[in-house]
């Protein structure tokens, strides 16, 4: 593991040591309701500079994108989007929405050409961003530990008749079973918006997966969120001082963080936890910011989010490649892929 810098901080809603849940457990989302099984106070973690991380990386002439993203599930990509109006509905017409006439098309160009080279995908466009911060309809952030969608195609496709439908849930269900696909995978793509400097306050941190041991994830479902009243699905994780965390510290506009966070591909088994962190040795200060600036994006093949959070799925599909999955939340892209290296054929999860 490489050595670099950290910074000290906490992160919230971990599981204690040794607890352990027959059934779902259900974490209230406006907080009426207690979680059991929860440390009663967030535990000091190290969080690891992601961003010297990658500087190492790059140093070597073989260093990719692609290749950073494959190792760890996640990177940080130059990216300075041309949308102007972030406000926009993600549901209306594509004339009327930047969202979906350029973040959408900007965000498949980086999921083909510099996340997953190679693979033929799917890239099924969702009709929706999430934006957290002031005077949003979501003026909170992130706090807690989680993954969403769960372990399964299973989970997942509630997830979608959570958040949605019945019926979008069927119809994905459908296309996921096509014999062709290889996998899904979702990727996140966060980001900040409306802001004159760089991101100070409540950074995205990310767990990496090879760090979790299986045992310490429990399943969970978060109420009083979903359109719909029904619970989602998540995954939430007990503490434990071998998992390593990271974060990209000082992010400005001009950047984006892609990382995975439902991948079902290749028999994969790894999930990737994030929350917003609290640093108690640095300044609470904001820097100024219009609206605040966290957006997230979601879709059924490959995408992602920011703070400004943006999700795509990703399907691979080719009759003689084995299912990857790719994973998101309702802020992400889904995408289907199919990969061109011929692989050892094994049945798809779920």
């Amino acid at each position: 593991m490489t050595d670099v810098a950290h910074a000290d901080a906490r992160v919230n809603s971990l599981f204690e040591p040794g607890f352990t849940a027959e059934d779902r457990v259900l974490m209230d989302a406006k907080g009426l309701t207690a979680t059991p099984g929860v440390l009663p106070e967030a535990p000091p973690v190290e969080i690891h500079n992601g961003r010297e991380l990658q500087t190492l990386a790059a140093a070597d002439r073989c260093f990719s994108e692609a290749a950073f993203f494959e190792e760890h599930s996640f990177v940080l990509l130059d990216h300075a989007s041309g949308v102007q109006n972030w406000d926009t509905d993600p549901t209306a017409a594509p004339d009327d929405n930047e969202v979906a006439s350029i973040y959408y098309p900007e965000i498949a160009t980086i999921v083909r050409e510099r996340l997953l080279p190679g693979y033929s995908l799917e890239i099924p466009r969702v009709p929706y961003l999430l934006r957290r911060g002031p005077e949003t309809a979501n003026p909170f952030y992130g706090t807690a530990v989680h993954q969403d969608y769960g372990l399964s195609a299973d989970d997942y496709e509630e997830n979608v008749a959570a958040y949605g439908t019945d019926e979008a849930a069927a119809a994905w269900r459908k296309q996921y079973d096509r014999d062709e696909v290889t996998g899904f995978l979702v990727i996140n793509f966060w980001r900040t918006v409306y802001m004159d400097e760089p991101l100070r306050h409540l950074p995205l941190t990310i767990c990496d997966p090879y760090s979790v041991e299986p045992d310490d994830v429990h399943s969970t479902g978060l109420v009083n969120f979903t359109p719909t009243g029904r619970p989602s699905n998540q995954l939430g994780m007990r503490y434990n001082p071998k998992q390593r965390w990271y974060y990209y510290p000082r992010m400005t506009t001009g950047e984006v963080v892609a990382f995975e966070e439902f991948p079902m591909l290749e028999g994969a088994s790894r999930r990737r936890f994030e929350s917003a962190s609290t640093r108690p040795s640095t300044s609470p200060t904001r820097p100024s910011r219009r609206a605040n600036g966290r957006v997230a994006t979601t879709g059924s093949a490959s995408s992602s989010s920011t703070t400004n959070s943006v999700r795509h799925g990703i399907r691979p599909s080719h009759p003689k490649r084995p299912k990857r999955h790719l994973g998101g939340r309702y802020r992400r892209t889904a995408v289907r892929r199919r990969r061109r290296h011929a692989r050892r054929p094994h049945r798809r999860g779920g």
